[in-house]
Parts: C-alpha cells; structure tokens; sequence
C-alpha cells in the first residue's frame, strides 16, 4: 500500500488544504477512510484513419458530512480525444473520495468514452495496437464502521454498422471492497485480440487493498468483403468511502434517502 501513500496526500491536497497531517493518523472514533479507481486507454497504429469519430466525457460525485465536523471529499476526472490524422485515441477516468468522522459518504463517479467509424476495403486487415491500465487502492482504519469499496472496467468493441454484430471485443474489470470478499479481476477478449503484454500485481485482504493491472495488445482481422466499422471504447470508475455510526447503523441510508442533509452534487458533461 506504500505505492498509493502519495495518491492519499495528493487527493488530500486537492479536496481539503486545511486537513492536517492527524487526518492520516485518526483515532478509533475519527478513522479515515480513502478509495481510489483510475482507468487509462490509448489506440495507436491504426492501418487506417477514422472517417470521423466522437468523444465523451462524466463526472459525478457526492459529499454527505451526517456529523457535521469531519472531512469527506470526492473528486471525479475524465479526458478523451481521438485524432484522425494521423489515427490515435486516448482517454482516462480518475475518481477518488476521502472521509474522516464518525458518519459520512463520499462517491465519486467518471467516464470516458471514443467512438472512431471506419470503412474498409475488401481483402485488406484491418488493425491496431492498444495499451490500457487500471488502477484499484482502498484504506479504512476502522472496520466494520468504515468501508470502502471501488470497482473499474475498460471495454472496447469492433462493430459491423450495416448488421450491428460485434466481431471483436475486449474487457478489463477490476472491484476492491474494504472489507468485504468480493475482491476481483477479470479479463475477457475476442479471438482476433492479443494479448502482448500483461502485468497484474493484486494485494487484496485486510484494511488496506490495491490492484493494478496494465494490458499491452493489438487487434487484426481481415475482411474479405467491403466493411463499414465502429469501434468504440468506455471506461468508468467508481469511488466509495462510508462511516457508520455503530449505534446508528440505519441513520445513513435514512438521510440519504430523504435528502435532508447538506449536499454536494457535482456533474460535468462533454
């Protein structure tokens, strides 16, 4: 967990400059909480450029302080863009939340997207490379009154246009949940995808979880007749700190259903 030590203070940085350095070292009754999913994509060495293509972008997130004198936070990113000449796509999805009390919830939520169309010719492949990570790390101090949880995916798809099939495919997802058993990684792909290069490093159990996984491959497929394609990639992150008080356990759910208590609700659209 030393690796994300630095992803903390940023996050810390970020949502709350008056937090001092106690927040990381809370007692019992004041425990911290973080969770951190990233995702990140890019598609390079097209065999040939999109005739037009589409980007986009979300962010959400929420912050619900119940006591009224900790600190929760969430932060939600997302960036994308596709380039036609010469053929490149990027794009990544950031969400984080962090909380310190008795009784909060913080959740954060992101999405990216690239959409490229293209026509190819008969008898000719159709290719490229593609590299893509994903990025899981929680923390809580005080089980079970605290939990974290975030989850990942990064999916990408090849479509024929004119019968909607899809021809190939590609799936990365990833769930930490602090505590909890339902830890995962999971990878899913199409016949005409493959795998170059792989690095997966898990550390799941106990009260501080992280999973980081980077794909490096390429997808080829020959067509044999005209084709019209669109391949289009989505990537989401979620984020999930709570703190529940023990005598209490209901009054979370309680305010956030009646919407009773203050409330910080972001969005961004692209």
């Amino acid at each position: 967990m030393n690796k994300y030590s630095g992803l903390l203070k940023k996050f810390i940085l970020l949502t709350a400059p008056v937090i001092t350095s106690s927040v990381l070292f809370s007692t019992p009754s004041k425990a911290a909480t973080f969770a951190y999913s990233e995702g990140y994509l890019d598609f390079t060495e097209f065999s040939q450029s999109p005739l037009n293509v589409v980007t986009g972008t979300g962010a959400e997130t929420l912050a619900i302080d119940i006591d009224r004198g900790g600190t929760v936070g969430a932060i939600a990113e997302a960036e994308a863009y596709f380039l036609i000449e010469p053929a490149e796509a990027e794009n990544s999805s950031l969400s984080a939340a962090f909380g310190e009390n008795q009784a909060y919830l913080g959740v954060a939520e992101s999405e990216a997207s690239v959409i490229g169309n293209f026509n190819v010719d008969a008898n000719t492949n159709f290719s490229f490379d593609f590299f893509s990570n994903l990025e899981l790390a929680t923390s809580i101090d005080n089980p079970p009154q605290e939990s974290a949880r975030v989850s990942g995916d990064i999916s990408f798809a090849l479509i024929d246009r004119q019968s909607n099939d899809v021809l190939d495919f590609f799936n990365l997802a990833g769930n930490i949940t602090t505590e909890g058993d339902d830890d995962f990684v999971a990878l899913q792909k199409s016949d005409n995808v493959t795998i170059n290069q792989k690095f997966d490093a898990p550390g799941f159990g106990g009260v501080q979880e992280f999973l980081t996984v980077s794909i490096e491959g390429e997808l080829e497929r020959f067509f044999t007749e005209e084709t019209s394609l669109t391949l289009i990639e989505i990537e989401r992150n979620r984020a999930e700190v709570k703190a529940v008080v023990p005598e209490a356990s209901n009054s979370l759910a309680l305010f956030v259903a009646s919407g009773v208590i203050g409330l910080v609700l972001k969005r961004r659209r692209n």
